[in-house]
């Protein structure tokens, strides 16, 4: 049996323990070679004939028997010294480069692996102007520089003079309809809120006019009118363009025959009367002022019984036939007044006349 000396059983033990150092030393597989596995721990064994040389009591001296303890204590001192080595650093796949960080809005890191935000929409963008509705105003009326006050405001209202008109009406008896409508006026112009608001409480106040008033009645449904728009659309943007036709067309309509109380008298096919003359008429239409009165197209001066002032019905005592069987009646105002009416003369003694009733007055609506 082959015995190896104290250095031969040194040298064998301690070549692990070489071999272990050199593998910490050399390069990580980051460098492009090949990564060295190395076990967690070394398990430092003796060769088969240092084991038997070890079963034999008598083969072995008590300084062999040291030196071999100590040779085995420094085998397995780095054993338990050595520590795992670390990991190597896992290589980024290829099919996955790295995204680059970037900077959000608020200079604040950003991952690029978050998707970017899109662009605001322009939904806080200013909303475009709302198309205004169209609404009927006053109608261009027939208005004569002479005309009486009336008229004149109506013209004022029409050509949105607002506060001319509020001024012109302050302490009149028939402010109320007016001032509605220049309120009406200036919330149109204005658009607000607060003036609407007016508007309505003004045309609320406004007591009903009769529809012989031609243009306080034309005021009043106008402004009424609006206002009922604007509730029914608040918020809504309005714009006044005049009304079709004409206000209050001054024009005859008819003759109507009254008795001496001037009630209308019923029973009368048309306007007639004796040939003597004495029927009283009135003239019934719209008009303002009359200025002159034409028969059969001659100015003539009449026989006024009642009527004849600003916006009042003019009654008229007709004369003696004089051979004529009617006469055409026409009247002059401060602008032209549209339409004739007629007056039909009939004769007792002629068969197939009549005279008009005395006695069946009828009153007026």
């Amino acid at each position: 049996m082959t015995f190896l000396t104290r250095d031969q059983l040194i040298g064998v033990v301690l070549v692990p323990v070489v071999v272990l150092g050199l593998s910490a030393c050399l390069p990580s597989g980051n460098d492009g070679l090949p990564s060295i596995s190395t076990p967690t721990s070394t398990s430092v064994s003796p060769p088969a004939t240092s084991t038997a040389q070890a079963a034999s009591p008598e083969a072995t001296s008590p300084q062999e028997a040291s030196a071999e303890a100590t040779a085995t204590q420094a085998a397995s001192t780095p054993d338990a010294v050595q520590t795992s080595p670390p990991p190597a650093a896992t290589p980024q796949s290829e099919s996955a480069p790295q995204q680059p960080t970037g900077v959000g809005p608020t200079g604040s890191p950003r991952s690029g692996s978050q998707p970017e935000r899109a662009p605001k929409s322009e939904e806080t963008a200013e909303a475009p102007p709302q198309e205004p509705t169209v609404v009927s105003w006053l109608p261009t009326g027939p208005i004569g520089s002479d005309d009486p006050a009336p008229g004149q405001r109506y013209l004022m209202l029409q050509q949105f003079q607002c506060d001319a008109l509020t001024q012109s009406v302050e302490g009149a008896a028939d402010a109320a309809v007016w001032q509605a409508g220049a309120a009406v006026c200036r919330a149109l112009q204005t658009g607000s809120q607060d003036d609407w608001q007016q508007a309505s409480l003004a045309v609320a106040r406004t007591p009903r006019i009769p529809q012989k008033q031609c243009l306080e009645f034309r005021v009043a449904a106008t402004s009424a009118f609006l206002v009922a728009q604007y509730r029914s659309n608040p918020g809504s943007v309005f714009k006044a363009e005049p009304g079709p036709g004409e206000a209050c067309p001054r024009q005859l309509l008819r003759l109507t025959v009254v008795d001496e109380d001037l009630r209308p008298v019923i029973g009368m096919p048309r306007a007639s009367g004796p040939i003597s003359g004495g029927t009283i008429v009135r003239l019934d239409g719209y008009y303002v002022r009359v200025g002159e009165v034409l028969f059969d197209g001659v100015p003539t001066v009449p026989d006024i019984v009642a009527g004849g002032g600003d916006y009042q019905a003019l009654y008229l005592r007709m004369p003696p036939a004089e051979g004529r069987e009617s006469i055409r009646i026409s009247i002059k105002d401060t602008v032209e007044v549209a339409g004739t009416v007629t007056f039909f003369y009939v004769d007792p003694a002629v068969p197939g006349s009549t005279l008009p009733p005395a006695a069946e007055p009828a009153k007026e609506p």
